[in-house]
C-alpha cells in the first residue's frame, strides 16, 4: 500500500468511524429523551393532580356583588349592568381605557359585536370625557402583512354580531375609523414563532392569520418598541414531580395607541416616548375586559379567569421555537396532560402580578355547549364555539370586579342550566355541586394563587 492509500483509506476511517459515532450518538439522545419521559411519568406526584383544598372564605373581605341583566338585546343588556355599576365610578375623564375583546374564534367563541359598540358609546358619552379608548386583543394569529387584527376581526360570524349589516368585528375598526372619535384598535402579536403554525385551525388556507408570533423574541431592557416582556425572575412554578417542575415565566404586553402615540405597558401604566427615552405619564390606565362564557375541554369553562390567555405570550414556552423557552410550559399547556385545570395558576399570577381588569363584562349572548351523545349531525371534528349545533341563546350579560365570583355564579345559573336542559354530553366537567370537576378544580386553584376570589352563595349579591 502507497502512502497516498494509506492517507485515503485513514480519512475513510475517519468518516466511517464519525457517521457510527454521529449516529450512535443520536439514537442515544433519542433514547435518553425517552427514557426520561417514562421515568417523569412514573414520578409525577400525584398532588399535581389532585383537586386542590377550598381555601375558607372570610365573610368580611369576601362579599361581592355582581351586576347581571338578561333576557333583552346585547346593547341594552350592556346598559342596563353599567347603570346598575356606575360606569362613571369605573372610568375617570382623562383615563386611556383599554378594552380587552374575545377574537381568536368566531361565532359563540367571540364577544359580541353590539356589545362592544355599545361599550364604547357609553364611555365616549361620559359627561366631560376627554381620554381616549384602545381596543386590544391577542389571536395568537398574525395576517401576512403582521398585523394582529386577525381572526374574527376578519372571519365573518353567523351569530354573535348583532348589528344590521355588519359580519365581523373588524368592522367596529372600519366604523371608528370614519368618526372623529377617540377610538383605536391593537392587534398584539406574541414575540416568538410556534412549532403550531402550520396546523389548519379551522382556517386551512390560514386567510385569517397564522399561528405564532413575528420572531423578534421579547422586549430587551432597553428597547422602547411594543412587544412582548418575559420575565424569567418572576416565573411562575409548581412541583410536578421527583424531578421536574411545570413551570411558566411571566408576560405581558406593550402597545401604542395608534392615535395618540402613547405607549400601554399593561404592567406599568401609559407612557411618553420621545428622544430615545420613555417618560411615564399621570395618565390612569383603566382596564375593562369583556369575555364570552362558553364550555373549555381543558378547564370546564371559558370567561372571566381564563381570559388573560388572550393576553399573554402563549410563544413563550414549550411549542414556541425560541430556545430561551424550550424548560418552560406555556400558560395554555401548563398542567397538560393530567391536569389541564392547572393552567388556572399561571393566570391567577398575571392577574395578581401585572394586572387585573377594573371591570369584567362576561357577554354570555350566544355560548357554546356540545350537544347531548347522538345529536343528529355532529361529529368529533365539530368545534363548540364555532358550530351551529353547540350553539345556545343565554342573552346574559354580568359585570362585575371579581373573575372568581362571576365565573362561580355564571356557571351554575347561565351556562349549566343550558346545558342541563340539552343534556350536554360534557356538562360534568363544569358542574360546581362536584368539587371534583374540571371548573370546580380550576377556580378553587386560580382562588388559591390569586389570593382571593369569592365561591361562596351567600357572599355573592346580584343587582
Amino acid at each position: 500500500m502507497t502512502d497516498d492509500d494509506k492517507r485515503s483509506w485513514l480519512s475513510r476511517r475517519k468518516v466511517i468511524g464519525g457517521g457510527i459515532l454521529v449516529a450512535g450518538l443520536g439514537a442515544g439522545f433519542a433514547f435518553r429523551r425517552r427514557l426520561l419521559a417514562k421515568l417523569r411519568h412514573v414520578t409525577r406526584d400525584r398532588e399535581f393532580s389532585a383537586t386542590p383544598a377550598l381555601v375558607p372564605h372570610d365573610p368580611a373581605t369576601e362579599k361581592r356583588t355582581i351586576a347581571v341583566a338578561r333576557g333583552a338585546a346585547p346593547a341594552a343588556n350592556i346598559d342596563a349592568v353599567l347603570d346598575k355599576i356606575g360606569l362613571d365610578k369605573v372610568v375617570g375623564k382623562d383615563d386611556v381605557v383599554v378594552i380587552k375583546v374575545s377574537a381568536q374564534w368566531w361565532n359563540q367563541g367571540m364577544t359580541n359585536v353590539a356589545a362592544a359598540r355599545r361599550l364604547i358609546e357609553r364611555i365616549l358619552g361620559l359627561d366631560g370625557f376627554r381620554g381616549e379608548i384602545v381596543v386590544f386583543e391577542n389571536t395568537h394569529f398574525r395576517l401576512a402583512d403582521g398585523s394582529g387584527l386577525a381572526r374574527a376581526f376578519t372571519r365573518p360570524s353567523e351569530r354573535n354580531v348583532d348589528v344590521d349589516g355588519w359580519s365581523t368585528l373588524g368592522e367596529l375598526v372600519a366604523h371608528y375609523r370614519t368618526q372623529d372619535a377617540p377610538v383605536s384598535f391593537v392587534g398584539l402579536v406574541d414575540g416568538g414563532t410556534s412549532s403550531l403554525a402550520e396546523d389548519p385551525w379551522h382556517d386551512p388556507d390560514h386567510t385569517h392569520g397564522i399561528y405564532g408570533g413575528d420572531g423578534r423574541g421579547p422586549i430587551a431592557p432597553s428597547d422602547l418598541r411594543d412587544g412582548y416582556h418575559w420575565d424569567f425572575d418572576r416565573t411562575f412554578s409548581l412541583k410536578r414531580g421527583w424531578f421536574e417542575h411545570a413551570k411558566t415565566p411571566l408576560t405581558w404586553p406593550v402597545f401604542t395607541s395608534p392615535r395618540s402615540k402613547l405607549q400601554i405597558d399593561l404592567a406599568n401604566g401609559v407612557f411618553e416616548v420621545a428622544n430615545g427615552r420613555r417618560t411615564k405619564t399621570s395618565r390612569k390606565l383603566t382596564w375593562i375586559s369583556m369575555v364570552t362564557m362558553n364550555e373549555h375541554d381543558s378547564t370546564g369553562m371559558t370567561a372571566c379567569c381564563k381570559s388573560a390567555m388572550g393576553i399573554v405570550d402563549m410563544s413563550a414556552g414549550r411549542l414556541g421555537t425560541d430556545p430561551r423557552i424550550a424548560d418552560y410550559q406555556s400558560v395554555h399547556y401548563f398542567g397538560n396532560p393530567e391536569a389541564t385545570w392547572r393552567m388556572a395558576g399561571p393566570l391567577a399570577y398575571f392577574a395578581r402580578e401585572v394586572r387585573k381588569p377594573d371591570l369584567y363584562l362576561a357577554v354570555a349572548e350566544w355560548v357554546a355547549i356540545v350537544p347531548a351523545v347522538g345529536t343528529a349531525g355532529w361529529t368529533d371534528g365539530m368545534d363548540a364555539r364555532l358550530a351551529a349545533l353547540s350553539a345556545q341563546h343565554a342573552n346574559t350579560v354580568i359585570a362585575g370586579s371579581d373573575a372568581v365570583a362571576i365565573d362561580w355564579w355564571g356557571a351554575k345559573n347561565v351556562l349549566w342550566p343550558l346545558a342541563d336542559s340539552i343534556k350536554g354530553r360534557n356538562r360534568a366537567a363544569f358542574d360546581l355541586r362536584d368539587p371534583d370537576s374540571k371548573l370546580s378544580r380550576f377556580l378553587r386553584y386560580y382562588r388559591e394563587v390569586n389570593r382571593g376570589g369569592t365561591m361562596d352563595d351567600a357572599l355573592i349579591t346580584v343587582s
